[in-house]
């Protein structure tokens, strides 16, 4: 069976955490401005997608950070 390709949401919610990982995954503002979720939501997305077929062939050093981020974010 053929996984679906990610959604253009989902590619924006994994866009945007790779450009604010290192700076603790973006303000809750710009992700409210940007996807129009509270920061938990967006954090709990985005951690299903690092988990998830959308995530395969990225570098997994940035996915460790990236997933490090969200359990951080959703303390």
């Amino acid at each position: 069976m053929r996984e679906a390709a990610p959604s253009n949401l989902e590619e924006s919610i994994l866009a945007f955490g790779r450009s604010w990982y290192k700076y603790g995954g973006g303000s809750e503002e710009d992700i409210y401005v940007q996807f129009g979720l509270s920061a938990r939501s967006y954090f709990e997305r985005l951690a299903v997608l690092l988990d998830g077929p959308a995530a395969s062939g990225k570098e997994e050093p940035t996915l460790h950070t990236m997933r490090a981020v969200c359990a951080t974010r959703l303390r």
